[in-house]
């Protein structure tokens, strides 16, 4: 009976969701079809707006008795040409670093980019579509120059049995960003997983604890060392780092 009762609270959170979205939709379709995005004015809008839609879903989720989180010091995120990095465990993690963070950027799949729910709302708001091409690297670098904030997941894709992170976001941090800061997520138990169907939720509260690592000062990173070396070598402590902090079921 627990579990049925489960099933039926993340159907209707799932509505819930699809409801916001398409309600955002509304402010978002004028913004991209008069092209008004390219303007920082409205781009902050549509940044904004993703930000207090997806706070109020992830209260709903807490109100409801869905998940339960511990998520501090968020207030050091969000800094000028800081690249924010995280581990992927769930569908969610995006969700509540962006209802965390105003006007953060952010690197999206490119298949959301053709979602009926969430590609008005990353048009309107500019956030980079991960094509896994020159573009994707160029633009990156570009945003985080000019004072963006950038979230990436680094594995590209959720973590299914083990953190694997690609090269490139560390690539971008050495050739854009003035600061890197890890963001260490842990759940429990596991739920909302690649390849894993949305009604197979636990029985229990599903717990997350999301924490923050310290900035990276990247120029202070190797800085007497090629870069091509300094990518490396950022790739591989940080790998070692998440494989300490990060307890998989």
């Amino acid at each position: 009976m627990v579990l049925i009762i489960r099933i039926l609270l993340v159907g209707f959170l799932f509505s819930w969701f699809g409801i916001i979205c398409l309600i955002g939709n509304f402010i978002f379709l004028p913004l991209v079809i008069l092209k008004l995005n390219k303007f920082k004015l409205f781009e902050n809008l549509a940044r904004d707006l993703v930000y207090l839609a997806w706070k109020f879903f992830i209260f709903s989720t807490k109100i409801l008795g869905y998940l339960e989180y511990d998520f501090k010091d968020f207030d050091r995120l969000g800094k000028p040409s800081q690249i924010i990095i995280a581990n992927h465990p769930s569908l969610l993690d995006v969700v509540f670093i962006l209802s965390k963070v105003r006007r953060i950027n952010c690197v999206v799949k490119s298949q959301l980019a053709k979602n009926i729910f969430l590609s008005l709302a990353i048009k309107a708001s500019n956030y980079i579509i991960n094509n896994e091409d020159e573009e994707l690297i160029n633009k990156s670098i570009e945003v985080l120059k000019n004072g963006d904030s950038l979230l990436i997941f680094p594995e590209g894709t959720r973590t299914k049995d083990e953190i694997k992170f690609h090269k490139a976001p560390f690539y971008l941090a050495i050739n854009g960003a003035k600061i890197l800061t890890p963001i260490f997520i842990n759940m429990h138990p596991r739920s909302l997983q690649k390849g894993v169907k949305w009604y197979k939720t636990p029985k229990s509260k599903i717990k997350y604890k999301i924490t923050i690592g310290d900035d990276l000062k990247i120029d202070d990173f190797l800085n007497n060392t090629q870069n091509t070396i300094r990518v490396r070598m950022l790739h591989k402590n940080i790998n070692e780092i998440y494989k300490k902090e990060i307890k998989l079921d």
